[in-house]
């Protein structure tokens, strides 16, 4: 009966999940598609260095303590209380600090309109420290219907202000104003909503919260180091090129990075409570992996094999004519994009199991690769940098098995393939079937264009129906699940 019960309760959670990350994916997509005929390149650029280095402050603020928060299930008055007064002052600090570099920051990229830029964004770091742990009370209860409302409705409010400060011509300043006006909505909201139901005491000790510390410690390492490696190409890109190459770059990346974030988090984000609560069981927790790893696989690989045949007609779709030479960069990290979503999941067993000591150890070996293969390939061109992003993540799938996935629950590598075999075979069907009309048909007209992405994608279907029919049951069955 409690399996069941948590079952129900997971499949719920996807489903709200699932409507919050593809709404609020979907209106981010809306948004660029909006303002990439409104700004220019380099505004992009610039947004891309503010939010990089407001991203790597951002790891410091709670110390990973939202993993020994979902992790240990049960959490004093006095202990979270302590965790939200130290989230609030190490917020304010790491602000004081980021402000203080701002001026340094904008030397090293030769970019004065950073000195305003970085410091009205980064108010963002001190809003969402109020709501912070809150969230992660809501992430722990499986509420992800309150979640989904709150984050859809900050997220849509946001996306209308950050269009129209850019139609009266606010330029990069419309994406800043933006973001804040975000912060407040939903991290207000957070905030309001878990005071009324965790009363926070004016009590600090941070003797009390040592065994979430430890547990965050790790995470808080792994973080750092997994943000400076996802990050370093764009920290050398705008460097050592220029800010318009860092816009068209990076919109390509964020464009792939969306694709996975529409779908990962959906499963994953209910997957690490809900793995949390038989931790012990070894054998259940491989079966369950491998489920998650066969939906995700499902879902993925027909988007980024698509996004590998039709980039023209996607970045065309999503911003316009004038951003064609990001065509490309969409191809070749649409690669990159299969084998990162494979490897994403890994933090539902690292968080849930509590082996944050592990997760830092892979990211440590992941950074050493980044550091070597992007730095090599940043001084030879920005094509050589995309293809280092491909090459590492082929060494990184093997890796990521090896050292978190066996590790910890024993998987063997046969195992591993076999849950995202069929998905493969699956888009590589479809792949071949649309081929011959993305070869020799004329691709110029629309018409033909849609046709050969609609064979694809029946293709994909077809492939299922044939080979693995109840797979595809299942799956509607749980969607179509009260």
């Amino acid at each position: 009966m409690e399996s069941d019960g948590l079952r129900n309760q997971t499949v719920k959670g996807v489903k709200w999940n699932s409507v919050g990350t593809i709404t609020t994916t979907v209106l981010h997509m809306l948004k660029l598609f909006i303002l990439a005929r409104i700004l220019s390149k380099s505004d992009f650029g610039l947004i891309a260095i503010a939010t990089m280095f407001l991203g790597f402050t951002e790891i410091f603020a709670n110390l990973g303590l939202a993993t020994g928060l979902i992790h240990k299930q049960d959490i004093t008055r006095e202990q979270y209380s302590s965790v939200f007064w130290l989230n609030l002052l190490l917020s304010v600090t790491l602000y004081a600090i980021l402000f203080a570099l701002t001026p340094l920051i904008a030397s090293y990229y030769h970019q004065p309109q950073l000195l305003k830029v970085i410091p009205l964004l980064s108010l963002t770091l001190v809003i969402n420290a109020f709501g912070k742990m809150f969230y992660t009370f809501k992430t722990k209860e499986m509420d992800f219907r309150f979640i989904a409302i709150v984050e859809v409705t900050g997220v849509s409010l946001g996306v209308i202000f950050t269009i129209v400060l850019a139609l009266r011509g606010a330029g990069v300043f419309s994406l800043v104003y933006g973001a804040i006006l975000q912060a407040v909505l939903t991290h207000g909201v957070y905030a309001v909503s878990g005071l009324r139901s965790y009363r926070v005491l004016w009590h600090f000790r941070l003797g009390e919260i040592k065994e979430l510390l430890r547990i965050g410690g790790y995470q808080l390492s792994t973080q750092v180091v997994d943000y400076a490696a996802t990050k370093l190409d764009v920290f050398l890109i705008g460097r050592f090129f220029s800010a318009e190459v860092l816009g068209v770059y990076n919109l390509a990346k964020e464009l792939l990075y969306k694709a996975v974030q529409l779908v990962n988090p959906i499963v994953t984000g209910v997957a690490a409570p809900a793995f949390a609560r038989f931790q012990d069981d070894k054998p259940r927790m491989r079966d369950a992996y491998g489920r998650v790893l066969t939906l995700l696989s499902f879902i993925n690989f027909p988007i980024f094999f698509a996004v590998f045949l039709f980039p023209e007609g996607i970045v065309s779709v999503l911003y316009g004519s004038g951003m064609m030479e990001m065509v490309w960069f969409v191809r070749i990290l649409a690669l990159w994009g299969i084998l990162h979503s494979i490897a994403n999941p890994i933090a539902i067993l690292i968080v849930s199991l509590g082996r944050t000591d592990l997760g830092f150890l892979w990211m440590c070996l992941r950074m050493v690769l980044m550091l070597i293969g992007t730095l090599v390939a940043a001084r030879i061109s920005i094509e050589a940098m995309t293809w280092a992003q491909v090459i590492i993540a082929v060494v990184l799938f093997f890796g990521c098995w090896k050292i978190v996935v066996h590790r910890l629950i024993g998987m063997r590598f046969a195992e591993y393939l076999r849950a995202m075999a069929t998905p493969f075979s699956a888009a590589c069907v479809a792949l071949l079937l649309a081929l011959p009309l993305l070869l020799w048909g004329d691709m110029e007209r629309p018409m033909i264009y849609l046709a050969d992405m609609v064979i694809f994608g029946i293709g994909y279907l077809l492939y299922y129906w044939l080979f693995n029919r109840g797979y595809l049951r299942e799956v509607t069955g749980y969607v179509l699940k009260r």
